[in-house]
């Protein structure tokens, strides 16, 4: 079963107004693009499950981790049809992904499609639209699968708390969905991420703080990624 995302779009009023605000909630499968090595072309589906039409653009970035930050640099690369369209109450709309320039050679490469609704005029002057935004993934798979390489770091930082980075030295992008710390006091300290994506591209790295400012000792990590469960032991 392919997967999807299921959101809902609210206009809400700002300030008292008349009439009521009516919901739309939209479908999108899937919500991880990959094109395999050779493959040109793929298809999203856009669902309207909501009341009224819903107006929505699509537009495709590079996507990069420079710095362990999200980058999105416009491209030409991957041409996005229809980049506008409108999605009745009850309808769909398949969008198509096209590579330009036919089968590619290279390393792995990453994109981020963002969907964006339109929001209707607004007739009344007291109210606010809130506009959805839907960032995709989307990889180019090389002809040789990339696979991660996952090296594992934790360093004091001048506040107390320990920093823990991981850095990808493989050809291919991983997930990370959990970092869960164990001390050897056997408490479990909350772990934050210091960047908003989960996902860490070749040659890329991320960061997470452990909200804890004890002495210096072991540290029991359990993580999740998209190859499984793995432990190690790190000492700051």
């Amino acid at each position: 079963m392919r997967s999807h995302l299921f959101v809902a779009i609210l206009l809400l009023p700002l300030l008292p107004a008349t009439g009521k605000a009516q919901p739309a909630s939209l479908a999108v499968t899937p919500v991880v693009v990959t094109l395999a090595a050779g493959q040109t072309a793929t298809t999203i589906q856009v669902t309207n499950h909501g009341a009224g039409s819903t107006a929505m653009q699509a537009r495709i970035y590079r996507w990069t981790q420079p710095s362990n930050d999200d980058v999105l640099t416009p491209t030409d690369d991957i041409i996005v049809s229809p980049p506008i369209f409108t999605v009745p109450e009850g309808g769909s709309q398949t969008m198509r992904l096209l590579l330009r320039g036919g089968p590619r050679t290279g390393g792995e490469r990453t994109y981020r499609l963002l969907l964006d609704e339109v929001p209707p005029a607004n007739g009344q002057a007291r109210r606010v639209v809130l506009a959805l935004r839907l960032s995709m993934p989307v990889f180019l798979d090389a002809a040789t699968p990339g696979r991660p390489a996952l090296q594992w770091r934790a360093e004091r930082n001048p506040g107390g708390q320990t920093v823990l980075t991981v850095s990808n030295t493989g050809t291919g992008y991983t997930r990370i969905s959990t970092v869960g710390v164990t001390l050897s006091d056997g408490s479990h300290p909350k772990v934050v991420s210091r960047t908003p994506t989960a996902y860490v591209l070749a040659g890329a790295a991320h960061q997470w703080v452990v909200e804890d400012s004890r002495p210096a000792g072991a540290l029991q990590l359990t993580v999740t990624s998209l190859s499984g469960k793995s432990e190690l032991t790190l000492t700051p």
